[in-house]
């Protein structure tokens, strides 16, 4: 099944929350006391009730999150990595090469010389294994083992499309990847080479595909089987406790940047619980939530910044005809009023705040990310598009009257149909839960009557990624927090959108003909025109419910180096190798 990387509702949008300025915020110290120091370790929070649930280098589609997904690339090289301004980063690349052919339907990629860490080299053979072991947990009948990122940068199955069709090894150090037809080759270097991550075909091969992948299963969630001990990324697992903390620590024998600090991911039950870890010294990097800024003078010594991510936010629909509204969702005027309900503004101040005087969120009405004015100027074109569907509550109820629904008993109704339904919050957070309250009201002024119900996040995609027509009517709105462009770093709607038509019915042409023309081979300007008009298709069309984005708030000790100049907002995780602890 086609997924995305979802990241939690609620002020970060992100790896790990945790990390400085990395919109370009200003760092503070609150205090001259220093916070507890752990010698070259790192201790960092997750967000509220998140924890990695996958450790295999194929990410798995129902467990699919930013967070796995930082994880998996601590503990395996990228063939490419991609850098924080949305180009290639050549020094945490496997790839030393890249050159197309000269139609762009092949591409030749010779390989650094680096090692796995039981000091064995990473090859050209490893390298099409691993690739084409993510083509067959795509493509393979009843598969045992689902990769989550099928259909995006070309890796199959997608239709119409540039598909990757073959990858061999030429020689010890080539390998040569082939497309059904020709492609812009940023879109496919980033999207579809950035997806590769390098794993030992010696570890992980069991003789057939189908032996791997019922492998893959068996130990995607089990981080001290032995397979893994064998990495070729900056980080080796350690040790964990389930709901209390991940361990990784140095990997000796990696070949880029070696990293010097232990990390420990903690997981936390709530934000407050975040809060007081931070207050009392047990962690050492985390972040705040609205509703903890005015206490912010308690923590002693940390320096504050705001982090966020190249991203959009939004709620899911569930379209399929289902238990509460029937297909009203498919309905376009349905979807324009439930937009029109939408204040961003109210909904942005619970969720993001405000700090020292500044709102740190912004209105988002499309999938152009916004808290990245620059970068989306450089991918998109331009940082602004209209707004068909801004907040106006008596202009929602009109396009409903003009419709045919009338007010019946406060739900405004239509024949059989009543729009009151159930929407789907994640829990652990009081900002979170304030939001909905605000939505639920706002939607109460259009005769749109909806219930809350706040589940974990990781309940949330669980949920999101086993859904098919049949078990549509368990749910109607589905408010995650945001989908993460990565894999798609040259952020397009293959895949995604693919994704959502399994979740989605409602069916509109103009919007997938604008996705389907983003991979297309031209120039740079043809290029970001085809992205403009892809974007503007999600203004219009509605795929899912715009809400806003924003920026985090950290707090990080004065003795944690790098966390601003490492933070990637594209990749949405920090290169935690780049780190360093003064002592």
């Amino acid at each position: 099944m086609k997924t995305g990387r979802w990241a939690a509702l609620g002020g970060l949008i992100g790896t790990a929350a945790l990390l400085l300025a990395a919109c370009g915020g200003t760092t503070s110290t609150s205090s001259q006391q220093a916070p507890l120091q752990k010698a070259n370790e790192m201790v960092a929070a997750l967000p509220p009730q998140v924890g990695i649930t996958n450790f295999a280098p194929v990410a798995n589609a129902l467990t699919l999150s930013v967070y796995n997904g930082g994880v998996n690339y601590m503990m395996y090289a990228p063939l490419v990595m991609v850098s924080s301004q949305d180009n290639i980063d050549q020094a945490d690349s496997l790839a030393q090469s890249i050159t197309p052919n000269s139609n762009d339907t092949a591409f030749t990629v010779k390989l650094k010389n680096w090692n796995f860490s039981n000091g064995t080299p990473i090859t050209a053979q490893d390298i099409a294994f691993d690739a084409n072991l993510l083509m067959q947990a795509c493509t393979m009948k009843n598969s045992p083992y689902s990769y989550g990122d099928c259909g995006f940068g070309g890796i199959p199955p997608v239709t119409g499309r540039a598909e990757l069709t073959s990858v061999t090894a030429d020689n010890a150090n080539t390998v040569t990847f082939k497309l059904s037809q020709p492609a812009n080759p940023v879109w496919f270097e980033l999207n579809g080479l950035g997806q590769i991550l390098a794993f030992p075909k010696a570890q992980w091969d069991k003789g057939s595909y189908m032996q791997d992948l019922q492998f893959l299963k068996s130990v995607a969630s089990t981080p001290n089987a032995s397979v893994y001990k064998v990495v070729s990324g900056p980080y080796k697992f350690s040790d964990m406790v389930t709901n209390q903390y991940w361990k990784f620590v140095p990997n000796t024998k990696y070949g880029g940047p070696a990293a010097t600090v232990t990390v420990v991911l903690q997981y936390e039950a709530s934000g407050a619980a975040e809060f007081a870890a931070l207050r009392t010294n047990k962690i050492n990097q985390g972040y705040l939530q609205p509703t903890e800024f005015g206490a912010a003078k308690q923590l002693k010594g940390y320096n504050q910044g705001l982090v966020s991510a190249f991203s959009w936010n939004g709620i899911q629909i569930n379209s399929f005809k289902n238990q509460y509204v029937g297909n009203a969702f498919n309905d376009p005027a349905v979807r324009a009023a439930l937009q029109y309900g939408i204040d961003e503004d109210a909904i942005g101040k619970l969720l993001f705040g405000t700090l020292n005087g500044k709102n740190l969120w912004v209105d988002q009405y499309s999938a152009i990310p916004t808290n990245f004015p620059a970068l989306t100027k450089n991918v998109f074109g331009t940082s602004h598009i209209p707004v068909p569907y801004p907040y106006n509550p008596a202009q929602g109820m009109k396009v409903l009257e003009n419709d045919g629904y009338h007010m019946v008993n406060g739900v405004m109704t239509k024949g059989s149909t009543k729009l009151e339904f159930p929407v789907l919050y994640s829990s652990g957070s009081q900002s979170a839960t304030d939001a909905a309250l605000v939505l639920k009201q706002d939607y109460a002024k259009e005769g749109i009557i909806v219930t809350l119900t706040s589940v974990p996040f990781d309940t949330q995609i669980a949920m999101n990624n086993t859904q098919t027509p049949s078990n549509a009517p368990k749910w109607a709105f589905n408010w995650y927090g945001g989908w993460g462009y990565e894999p798609n770093y040259y952020p397009t709607g293959g895949g995604m959108w693919g994704y959502y038509q399994t979740v989605d019915s409602y069916s509109y042409a103009p919007f997938y003909k604008a996705v389907n023309n983003e991979y297309l081979p031209g120039s740079a300007a043809q290029a970001q025109k085809n992205m403009y008009a892809y974007a503007m298709a999600t203004a219009k069309d509605l795929p899912v419910l715009w809400t806003p984005n924003g920026y985090g708030v950290s707090e990080a000790a004065p003795y944690l180096h790098g966390s601003n100049k490492w933070w990637n907002p594209v990749e949405y995780f920090t290169l935690w190798n780049h780190l360093t602890i003064s002592h």
